[in-house]
């Protein structure tokens, strides 16, 4: 049921449906948060799942002249190919569409659309922190908002009734909604999001170069857990890392002088020390978890 007192959209149109964009899709018909449901797919064999899961009423590969109907956009899109949509869909655009996004990076699509270009349409950005390591229309599915925080990042342009209007929306999929700046956001992500990633693609890549042979093959459960999204899409975090490089850069580094001190712990044969970093460690995982 959508959230107290919120009034569905005539039209919505996604551009993007994989994850994040085909559950978007799914659970706005299945909630009624929108009358009608437009979609673009520049991926052939994407398209075509998207037509058997029914998951919009109109289908394309790129903007055409539907998305004038559309008072919401949804970008779910790589972070890298922003800009190149936003130049696709804006000859298209109602005067009072409302353009969003569910990207993991924020800074530079803001930077886009404070320039004299993008002066005129309505934005504010958007992140759900959910998702999983699976990808393309097929891994869509029901609820995967439903108790998920959301993240909106203003700018000091952004109006308070389109802003309420996004808010609303995402509180009707069952997101819990915070607000914060673009800046902040992505020094945070690149600290809980993109360098455990980027970390989990590495221990992956270090171990398979093991001399051993089928090295992965004897593992346990354990490692299956930690490495689990490095089965993450490679295009759209190589995306993510390239975006958010500089806040991501700071945090590469402060992990190798972790690693570095650990390093001297073991070669050192120092237990003490070892045993203050590992609990260093543990203690903070466990005052997360509590």
């Amino acid at each position: 049921m959508s959230s107290s007192g919120f009034k569905p959209f005539g039209s919505i149109a996604v551009v993007g449906l994989g994850l994040i964009g085909g559950s978007f899709a799914m659970d706005v018909r299945r909630l009624g948060l929108a009358k009608q449901l437009i979609g673009y797919d520049n991926n052939a064999a994407y398209r075509k799942e998207i037509s058997s899961l029914n998951l919009v009423d109109h289908l394309a590969a790129a903007p055409d002249e539907k998305l004038s109907e559309a008072e919401l956009i949804l970008l779910a899109v790589p972070v890298k190919a922003f800009a190149e949509v936003l130049a696709q869909i804006r000859p298209h655009l109602s005067s009072s569409a409302i353009v969003t996004d569910v990207g993991s990076v924020k800074s530079p699509l803001l930077e886009i659309m404070s320039t004299p270009e993008y002066a005129g349409m309505s934005f504010v950005g958007g992140h759900p922190i959910s998702g999983s390591e699976n990808f393309g229309p097929r891994a869509a599915q029901e609820k995967l908002f439903s108790g998920k925080r959301f993240i909106l990042t203003l700018s000091k342009k952004t109006e308070q009734d389109v802003l309420e209007r996004v808010r609303g929306l995402w509180e009707s999929l069952g997101a819990a909604v915070s607000e914060m700046d673009a800046e902040t956001h992505d020094k945070m992500f690149a600290s809980v999001s993109h360098l455990p990633h980027l970390l989990a693609y590495a221990s992956i890549q270090a171990i398979a170069n093991s001399e051993t042979p089928d090295v992965l093959g004897h593992s346990g459960a354990g490692l299956k857990d930690f490495s689990r999204i490095a089965s993450s899409s490679p295009e759209m975090w190589a995306d993510i890392f390239l975006e958010n490089s500089q806040n991501l850069l700071l945090r590469v580094n402060t992990f190798k002088n972790v690693l570095s001190a650990l390093e001297d712990a073991v070669r050192d044969k120092d237990k003490q020390k070892l045993m203050e970093l590992l609990t260093q460690a543990k203690n903070e995982r466990d005052r997360w978890m509590s």
